[in-house]
């Protein structure tokens, strides 16, 4: 059985209303875990809008934030929010590196203190690394909702821009829609996450 905690923001700005879904999101914390939760207690007085309904940390815990049948504002256009269900994956995303300490560190500060997954990809040079944790927790949970809603198992195999993306039946990553976003990053492995996809639809 999938073990899921409930993260406990008091105020959500969401719409509580039931919306069908097509579409599971997936797209990074770009700060660690702990960080991202307190900006979503505390950003915009607990009213921050863009809030993800599930959480997976780099042990591959999964935390729920609130009911995926409700909506939140991603990406500030109603229709496609309203028909995705939201997972955020815990990882710093785009890493620089200081040429004196040699200290890889993201976008605010956090320090990388591991090796990084090096490929020029939007400007970007080093990445964050999703653990394989990660990678199962994500099939597991990408299983679970797909059958509760009705979704296509089935994931698009890249991070670049898909000129239809908000039309897919699936899994999509935030990347898909705009090459102005960078999550998810290329350190993610689809080849992994695709066979770990398999190994969870066979346990069914």
């Amino acid at each position: 059985m999938l073990e899921i905690q409930d993260v406990e923001i008091k105020q959500l700005n969401v719409k509580k209303r039931k919306t069908t879904k097509t579409q599971i999101l997936l797209y990074d914390t770009q700060r660690r875990f702990d960080d991202f939760v307190m900006k979503l207690k505390h950003r915009r007085n607990g009213k921050y809008e863009d809030i993800p309904h599930f959480c997976i940390t780099k042990m591959g815990k999964i935390y729920k934030v609130f009911d995926p049948e409700f909506s939140s504002n991603t990406f500030g256009d109603t229709k496609l929010d309203n028909k995705q269900i939201k997972i955020v994956i815990e990882n710093l995303g785009w890493l620089n590196k200081n040429t004196i300490t040699g200290i890889y560190n993201n976008w605010i500060g956090d320090p990388f203190r591991s090796s990084p997954f090096v490929r020029m990809w939007r400007s970007h040079q080093f990445w964050d690394v999703y653990t394989k944790e990660q990678l199962q927790a994500l099939a597991d949970l990408c299983l679970v909702l797909c059958v509760n809603y009705d979704i296509d198992y089935c994931c698009v195999p890249s991070s670049g821009y898909i000129e239809n993306a908000k039309n897919i039946n699936g899994i999509v990553s935030k990347s898909n829609f705009l090459d102005i976003y960078t999550d998810i990053n290329p350190s993610f492995n689809f080849n992994i996450f695709e066979e770990n996809v398999k190994q969870a639809e066979s346990r069914l």
